[in-house]
């Protein structure tokens, strides 16, 4: 996901919204956290995952261990 908003969705992809989300199982309803691709350059929907926004802020976020690695 950019600082702007999430990575654009491949032409012909189908929403994201319509999978589960592949790490927690979260189900989109209307007013929901929304589904994103987590990889955009697979070669298609299928091969890639689909996770809620807090999944991938979950992703994207390093583990303890390796945040506090040096200190």
């Amino acid at each position: 996901m950019s600082p702007t908003g999430p990575a654009p969705r491949p032409d012909g992809w189908p929403d994201p919204n319509e999978r589960t989300c592949d790490d927690c199982g979260h189900v989109w309803f209307a007013g929901e956290r929304r589904h994103e691709y987590a990889d955009v350059e697979a070669a298609s929907p299928e091969d890639s995952d689909v996770v809620c926004v807090l999944c991938r802020r979950q992703r994207e976020r390093p583990r303890s261990a390796e945040r506090y690695e040096g200190f």
